[in-house]
C-alpha cells in the first residue's frame, strides 16, 4: 500500500513537470499562415470533379474556421487563358478572366492576392506581408497540386519558410499525380500535415 502511494505521488510530481513541458510545445498549426491558393469558381468546376472540388473546399474550410482570420492569405489568378477569336471583322485574341472565388469557399477577410506566375511568392506584396509579420510557417492549400501548389512549395521553400500541405485540401489532376506532387515537396523539405491535425 505505501509502494502504491508513493507511485500515485510520484506520478503526480512527474506530470505537474513535464505537461507544461508538452503544452508548449510549438505545433506547425499554432503560428502558421495558410495560402489559400487559386481556389476559384473557374478551376473548381474545370480542375476538378464535383466530388473532388467539394471534398477539397470542405477542408479548406475546416482549416479555415480553426486558423485566426488574420493568418488566412486569398491567391488568385485573374486572367486564366487566352482566346484566339477569329471573324469577319479580323483576329482578337481575347483574355478569359476567372475573378470569383469558389461560392462555397468560406472569405474571413479581404487579404487576396493577385498572382500572374505559378508562383505565389512572385507577388511583393504578399512577400512584403509575410516579412513584416516575421512569418516561418506556411500551410498551402489548393489548386492545381501539379502546378500552382508545386510552384508554390518551391517558391516558399527556396525562400527559407517550414512549407506544410494538407493532402485533403489540395486538389490535382488525378489522385496519382497529386500523391507524386506532394512527394516531391517532401522530397524538397515540405512537410505533410493530416486534416484530422487541426
Amino acid at each position: 500500500m505505501k509502494n502504491l502511494k508513493k507511485l500515485i505521488i510520484l506520478s503526480g510530481v512527474l506530470c505537474f513537470y513535464i505537461y507544461p513541458c508538452y503544452s508548449q510545445i510549438n505545433t506547425p498549426l499554432n503560428d502558421s499562415y495558410v495560402i489559400v491558393l487559386d481556389v476559384q469558381q473557374y478551376w473548381t468546376d474545370k480542375a476538378l470533379s464535383k466530388t473532388d472540388s467539394e471534398g477539397m473546399v470542405k477542408a479548406i474550410n475546416a482549416i479555415i474556421e480553426k486558423t485566426n482570420s488574420d493568418k488566412i492569405i486569398y491567391i488568385k489568378t485573374t486572367a486564366v487563358s487566352k482566346i484566339l477569336s477569329v471573324s469577319f471583322k479580323g483576329i482578337h485574341i481575347d483574355t478569359l478572366f476567372a475573378e470569383e472565388f469558389d461560392k462555397d469557399l468560406r472569405i474571413v477577410n479581404d487579404r487576396i492576392f493577385e498572382k500572374k506566375e505559378g508562383d505565389a511568392f512572385t507577388v511583393n506584396e504578399l512577400t512584403a506581408f509575410l516579412e513584416q509579420n516575421n512569418a516561418k510557417e506556411i500551410i498551402i492549400t489548393g489548386l492545381l497540386a501539379e502546378k500552382c501548389v508545386f510552384d508554390t512549395g518551391v517558391g516558399g521553400l527556396s525562400r527559407n519558410y517550414d512549407i506544410y500541405l494538407i493532402p485533403e485540401a489540395i486538389g490535382g489532376k488525378s489522385g496519382k499525380s497529386k500523391e507524386r506532387a506532394i512527394a516531391n515537396l517532401e522530397k524538397k523539405g515540405a512537410k505533410r500535415l493530416k486534416l484530422s491535425d487541426f
